[in-house]
């Protein structure tokens, strides 16, 4: 169990309930990434990363934790390496996604496959395995996966977006006066 109490909260739940969280932070993410748009989704946030890498790193987690999960299940190890952190694993990534669309499609299949394996191995989840992530049940990797990284996604792109939605009605409000 995870040592966040916060963390260990969502390892508690239900994989049903999971799952659900899950969906609803991809659709907040999904919907922030679309209001951002193909026009603004490669100039850098407030934190130097644009949001299409941002998603695409997020697919690039939810890809290697399937990969985790389907070995674990087939008897074997997980790979060794966070492979998914790598500048050129994302760049690949991005590049076979070329737009945003292409990219949410992906990220939500690669959510709904966790989801699966997470069901299949319902019985495993409070195993402990070594995987690229760390150390540590299952359960808490799918949480990770799940919940926490789709959150913090999500919750970039939203305060992107609303610094996006503040500097255009700034220079809106500017343009008006200006216009007086």
């Amino acid at each position: 169990m995870s040592s966040d109490p916060a963390r260990a909260q969502f390892d508690q739940l239900p994989l049903d309930a999971l799952e659900e969280a899950s969906g609803e932070l991809h659709r907040r993410l999904s919907n922030a990434l679309r209001r951002i748009g193909e026009a603004r989704a490669d100039a850098d946030d407030e934190t130097g990363v644009t949001p299409r890498w941002r998603v695409t790193a997020l697919a690039s987690t939810l890809e290697l934790a399937s990969q985790s999960l389907a070995a674990i299940g087939a008897g074997g190890p997980a790979a060794a390496g966070r492979s998914d952190l790598d500048p050129q694993t994302i760049g690949a990534l991005m590049y076979a996604t070329p737009d945003l669309e292409g990219l949410l499609l992906r990220v939500e299949q690669d959510r709904r496959q966790i989801a699966s394996l997470a069901r299949s191995m319902t019985a495993r989840l409070g195993e402990t395995h070594h995987t690229p992530f760390s150390f540590g049940t299952l359960r808490e990797l799918l949480t990770e996966v799940s919940i926490v990284e789709p959150a913090r996604c999500a919750q970039s792109l939203e305060t992107h977006l609303a610094a996006l939605e503040l500097g255009e009605l700034a220079a809106a409000s500017e343009g008006s006066t200006d216009a007086g």
